[in-house]
């Protein structure tokens, strides 16, 4: 299953980034239905990055998918690991 981790200092920001990402990414997958999934996760990365949050393309793409086979998206909250950043 894939899961999208949200670091928990922009939950912290942003309490609310959990209802913002899902309804971001219905709404980007919606109006993208007709093209491929590739172009649909372009859209789904555009528009997220319009509320500040950035994805790589193959997180998009996998969003995507998800979607699309009808399985939900799960998004997790974790503390950033600053050893892991040195």
């Amino acid at each position: 299953m894939s899961e999208f981790r949200i670091t928990h200092e922009i939950h912290q920001v942003h309490p609310d980034i959990r209802e913002k990402l899902t309804t971001t990414t219905i709404e980007a997958i919606n109006e993208s239905s007709s093209r491929s999934p590739e172009d649909a996760a372009l859209v789904l990365r555009h528009k997220l990055g319009e509320i500040g949050v950035h994805m790589s393309e193959e997180a998009c793409l996998a969003a995507v998918e998800r979607i699309r086979q009808g399985k939900t998206l799960r998004f997790e909250i974790e503390q950033v690991d600053d050893e892991a950043d040195r």
